[in-house]
């Protein structure tokens, strides 16, 4: 079990030293019998004998062991707040268990400084009890006593907003019922560290709201460890992350790079799980049944031409070339002008990043990319309001049969603020890039108002449909976009206004119109 330490001086929340879980797994109910008994046996028998080799043969086709987590050691600040990534069964919530007290861990030491709440909602609470009763109950399973448990009775009934079956039994309530009345006692606990695994809140929007209001008041004052699969959560809650792997840590750094490296990794496995089923599909359809009668040789197709086949090659010079390039101005549009926001854009491509910086399976390079007004020219700045191009281009490395382009804004924390693709738009239409072609692609928008702060544009090019392909290029940070003056006055994000009309009116009509203009 963690060893808990009061001494308030010390800075660290938890502190892991080596600590490991393995799990025997059995080939069968009796196999746990069967294996003592071959224990016993070979307790007996001579060492190194043929027997005790006859014995250790038979315990391994019987029993293996299963690393659930293997050595990790790692160190929490008090007031730090951690997030916790990886796909099922890599071991996070076993850490977390681990953590809590409630798994015993293989080796290592676990030390914990400070009291642990767990948001595990229904766990502690008893179904023949009442829900004032399973107040009292669970805060008593998580370090409170009766006193402070009355202290707070009122406003852990009132967070919970469940009326009068405060007084019925639990097990008439509802799932989110229940839920409602897990959180109220944890927050209300006063604990120093709260785990959560995966639920962050619960209920309908209100009570969400309400539980999310009391986790970011808890992360100015307490220690947070959260696991979780929505990495935009885990960004925007945790200053910290660890991305487990099959058991493994395999990063631990800020949460926004060890999220975009998790990221990065699943969208590079996917790619070339893709692209391996391509090559088997392409490989059977290719593949020729022998027949006995003789055809003739004229109607035979042609050989697939060679340019299909067609690798090229870039090196920096060349890109250098293509970023010179000076494309058509784009179609005439008429922008809505607003108030004008200071927003610096400023390209953030050279050769060398592309050669050496993108991230994918390989086959094509984005080579620039560009944010240009209705007229082609380069935005040195952005109004927001108005209609953009986000001009990308790309040079065909081998044949790209369905090319898919797309673009997220992303704040300085790493959070995708919106995104887009031109796959919904090429659902109907056949175009394909072949080896050494240059494919430029204008993405129109409206740009949104900002915050005052940094934001990067990321681009990626992938080959396929929107539900399955194959990430060829993409690059973290395309443009950079400083934002001195803000637009946007709530939200992450806005959109300008069209128009503001007020009607004032009584019970004979209307007596007034006031039109508003948000230019």
């Amino acid at each position: 079990m963690p060893e808990t330490t009061q001494n308030g001086d010390d800075e660290f929340a938890i502190r892991i030293e080596g600590v490991s879980k393995v799990y025997g797994l059995w080939s069968s109910p009796g196999a746990r019998l069967n294996h003592v008994m071959l224990e016993m046996a070979k307790s007996v028998v001579p060492a190194g004998s043929g027997l005790e080799r006859r014995i250790d043969r038979k315990v391994a086709s019987i029993y293996r062991e299963f690393p659930a987590l293997r050595p990790m050691s790692l160190e929490i600040r008090k007031g730090e707040s951690w997030g916790f990534i990886g796909v099922n069964g890599s071991g996070k919530s076993t850490l977390l268990k681990m953590i809590s007290g409630n798994l015993r861990p293989s080796s290592g030491r676990i030390e914990v400084n400070g009291r642990v709440a767990i948001l595990d909602y229904s766990s502690g609470l008893h179904g023949d009890f009442t829900g004032r009763e399973n107040i009292f109950l669970k805060a008593a399973v998580l370090g409170m006593t009766r006193r402070d448990t009355e202290a707070k009775l009122s406003s852990i009934i009132d967070f919970a907003d469940i009326g009068e079956f405060i007084d019925q039994p639990v097990k008439t309530y509802s799932s989110g019922m229940m839920a409602r009345l897990g959180f109220a006692i944890v927050a209300h606990t006063e604990a120093d560290i709260i785990i959560t695994d995966e639920a962050l809140a619960v209920g309908d929007a209100f009570f969400v709201q309400k539980c999310m209001d009391f986790i970011r008041g808890f992360l100015k004052r307490g220690t947070f460890l959260f696991v979780s699969h929505s990495t935009n959560d885990v960004i925007s809650l945790c200053q910290k992350a660890a991305w487990l792997d099959h058991g493994q840590v395999r990063r631990i750094g800020s949460a926004r790079d060890v999220a975009d490296a998790y990221l990065n990794s699943h969208a590079l496995d996917h790619s070339e799980r893709y692209l391996k089923s391509q090559q088997q599909s392409e490989a059977a359809a290719n593949q020729q049944e022998p027949s006995d009668v003789e055809q003739p040789v004229s109607p035979l197709p042609a050989p697939v031409a060679p340019r299909a086949r067609k690798h090229v090659k870039l090196n920096a010079r060349q890109i250098a070339q293509l970023q010179d390039y000076v494309a058509p101005a784009l179609s005439n549009r008429h922008p809505q002008h607003q108030a004008v926001i200071a927003m610096d854009v400023t390209a953030k491509l050279s050769p060398e990043d592309i050669m050496n910086k993108g991230h994918g399976t390989g086959g094509a390079k984005i080579v620039f990319v560009k944010l240009l007004d209705n007229e082609g020219r380069i935005l040195p700045f952005v109004i927001g309001g108005e209609e953009v191009a986000l001009r990308i281009e790309c040079i065909a490395e081998r044949k790209i049969a369905r090319p898919i382009l797309g673009f997220q804004l992303r704040n300085n924390l790493g959070l995708t603020l919106f995104a887009n693709n031109t796959a919904s738009v090429m659902t109907d239409r056949d175009l394909s890039v072949e080896a050494g072609q240059i494919m430029t692609v204008d993405i129109v928008f409206a740009m949104p108002l900002l915050q005052v702060g940094d934001y990067v544009v990321r681009v990626g090019l992938a080959d396929g449909e929107e539900a399955s392909n194959a990430l060829l290029d993409m690059q973290q940070e395309a443009l950079l976009i400083q934002c001195r003056t803000s637009g946007s006055r709530h939200g992450l994000v806005n959109q300008p206004l069209l128009s503001v009309e007020f009607r004032v009116r009584d019970d004979e009509g209307v007596i007034a119109i006031l039109e508003g203009d948000p230019t």
